[in-house]
């Protein structure tokens, strides 16, 4: 049986492509980030209106249903995803689902 070297490397491309790969960064800037990317960015929408009541209200009560999350400077995090200005860190002594936080916060951000 003969393997096709073009199905066998398309098949080790999308196998590869299925599976994430982290990258492990460093918070250089305390933020905040949040499980669902919406909440994150709803939070910076309240910043920028100037809304600080708003802001404080959903902040408060996100970091305490666990909803949202301060990150330290210093925290070894890995990065879990992307976009255009944030990324999803998950802490890398844990198993917690990651966090939408902006790339502000990390020191090796593109």
């Amino acid at each position: 049986m003969r393997i096709d070297a073009a199905a066998l490397t398309l098949a080790l491309v999308l196998a590869g492509a299925t599976i994430p790969t982290a990258r492990a960064e460093t918070v250089t800037k305390e933020r905040f980030g949040c499980h669902t990317m919406a909440v994150t960015e709803r939070l910076f929408q309240l910043v920028q209106a100037g809304d600080e009541s708003g802001f404080g209200q959903l902040l408060n009560s996100s970091l305490s249903n666990g909803e949202c999350k301060y990150w330290k400077k210093g925290e070894d995090v890995a990065v879990e995803g992307r976009t255009a200005g944030y990324s999803c860190i998950a802490g890398t002594a844990t198993k917690e689902a990651c966090f939408w936080t902006p790339i502000s916060a990390l020191d090796a951000a593109p």
